[in-house]
């Protein structure tokens, strides 16, 4: 079975973990990781010495996704679920779904590996509790669940989604955003992972009362959208059926799918979009996880989400790569990605251990030094965006929206919270030094700024010169300081003679400053 180089890697830090004590480390996988492919290597593995392992699935379509992933690289394997033809009780390798593990008498297994395990049943940790001296190993792009790090005990990121894409596994994805729907009055519930999420019966309400919506999505797939094929998300079956009779009264192929339908009414409808029958299949909540349909390179999303699970794993339905796929089209109808980002600059950093409130997004990576590059002007080492020589990576352009026209999000160099501090105490640090200022004058402008002292701010030593951001604060700063000085004294003068003052002030503080 051959691998890719962050597979390997992969299972090489799966073996590291396991022999320092881990007995549950899960694998942070991307979309297009090949997680299916690596776990399969892994109990392969363990099948040649003699053991017996378990892939264990969340619901029925991963159970065969994972069966034809396996049957491919020729393992002997059985199917635990439901009365499946390929039920094989004395195979080494048992796939299985979560429901019927519940249900039945568990078999004896070395090894277990869970999918999707961002999704965590009491029935499976029930069996982990059950099983103690068995490594299980979690899988998931999306790691983000409350108290998961109480049922794993370890985190392992052998690549990040950016990574897999400068190595051509990703398909790069152009982002369009505009017109959304207004949520401010939506209220929200909990959710099973620990989170929180918009009413569904309040989104679905406020999105079909909004008819200017779906005529907005019909345009705007038509100008960025047109030719591709297309999956779409819609808060509700009713608004979902809507898009799709607006779509096909427009012209353009659409079909509409859900979970109330039979599976094998689904699985037509899969193979006919699959072969472009139609080129539009919009659902609910269908296609979030246990999609895959790579030549998929347009996602219409309307369906707003605070859940940061449900935006990677939505945003990576049209991620995977296919022949003659060059690029995906995310048309941003929900205000998902300013909610939430880029999908793929998300990375999972640790996993929730219960002991402080909970919030996805504590979850993923704050604070990761670049790692260093080649400039391709003077070819030395570089960190970050700027190289020594003058050479500076083309930044794209920040969010622009006009109403109901998407518009392109552009990707930025973004920071991070703490990044962005530390970077503005090192400008000003770097600012006073100039003039000869106290490190004092540095620490009372970053309270300016930000509202609270640096204490736990450190200083960036790499930082020598002001970026336009930082320069202009200071610049505003001075001007302002110079203005409320001379409304302080002018009260002291008469209206002539404090107006001319006040004018020079303000010149002279323009001067200093620039």
């Amino acid at each position: 079975m051959q691998l890719r180089p962050h597979q390997v890697r992969a299972v090489e830090m799966l073996r590291h973990s396991l022999r320092h004590g881990n007995k549950r480390p899960i694998l942070a996988a991307p979309c297009s990781f090949g997680k299916t492919i690596t776990a399969a290597y892994i109990l392969a593995e363990a099948a040649k010495k003699g053991k017996r392992g378990i892939f264990i699935c969340d619901r029925v379509k991963l159970v065969q996704q994972a069966l034809e992933a396996f049957d491919r690289e020729g393992l002997r394997v059985g199917v635990m679920q439901g009365a499946h033809e390929r039920s094989n009780p004395g195979a080494p390798i048992q796939i299985a779904s979560m429901q019927t593990l519940a249900r039945r008498k568990s078999p004896d297994f070395d090894l277990a590996v869970v999918d999707e395990c961002h999704t965590h049943y009491k029935s499976l940790q029930a069996l982990m509790d059950r099983y103690t001296a068995v490594p299980f190993i979690g899988l998931s792009a999306t790691p983000y669940s409350k108290g998961l790090g109480v049922a794993y005990d370890d985190l392992v990121v052998p690549i990040t989604p950016e990574q897999l894409l400068d190595q051509g596994y990703l398909c790069p994805v152009d982002y369009y955003g505009g017109q959304e729907v207004d949520v401010s009055q939506i209220g929200l519930r909990g959710l099973t992972t620990g989170g929180t999420d918009y009413d569904p019966k309040q989104m679905a309400t406020a999105i079909e009362d909004d008819g200017s919506l779906v005529g907005a999505i019909v345009e705007n797939w038509l100008k960025y959208g047109k030719g591709r094929q297309t999956i779409a998300f819609t808060p509700s079956i009713k608004h979902s059926k809507t898009l799709v009779d607006t779509f096909n009264a427009a012209g353009i192929p659409a079909a509409h799918i859900d979970g109330y339908m039979d599976d094998e009414e689904r699985q037509i409808l899969y193979q006919a979009h699959d072969e472009g029958e139609f080129q539009i299949l919009s659902c609910s909540r269908l296609l979030n996880t246990g999609y895959d349909a790579p030549g998929v390179s347009c996602l219409i999303d309307c369906f707003p989400t605070k859940s940061l699970i449900a935006f990677v794993q939505r945003a990576g339905r049209i991620m995977r790569t296919a022949e003659g796929k060059e690029n995906a089209v995310y048309l941003d109808h929900a205000g998902n990605v300013a909610r939430h980002g880029f999908a793929e600059c998300i990375v999972p950093d640790s996993l929730d251990d219960g002991e402080k409130a909970f919030s996805e997004r504590k979850q993923t990576e704050e604070r990761k030094e670049k790692e260093p590059r080649d400039c391709p002007q003077c070819h030395r080492k570089m960190v970050g965006i700027r190289c020594k020589c003058g050479y500076e990576i083309p930044i794209r352009e920040v969010l622009e929206t006009d109403g109901s026209e998407l518009k392109a999000l552009r990707k930025t160099n973004r920071e991070t919270p703490v990044q962005e501090k530390e970077r503005w105490f090192s400008e000003l640090l770097v600012y006073g030094s100039s003039r000869g200022y106290s490190d004092g004058w540095a620490k009372h402008k970053y309270r300016e700024k930000f509202g609270v002292w640096p204490n736990r701010i450190q200083q960036n030593h790499n930082v020598v010169e002001l970026s336009r951001d930082v320069e202009g604060f200071i610049k505003h700063q001075a001007i302002k300081w110079r203005m409320g000085n001379e409304r302080r004294n002018g009260k002291r003068l008469s209206g002539s003679r404090a107006g001319q003052k006040a004018a020079a002030s303000m010149a002279a503080a323009r001067r200093e400053a620039g």
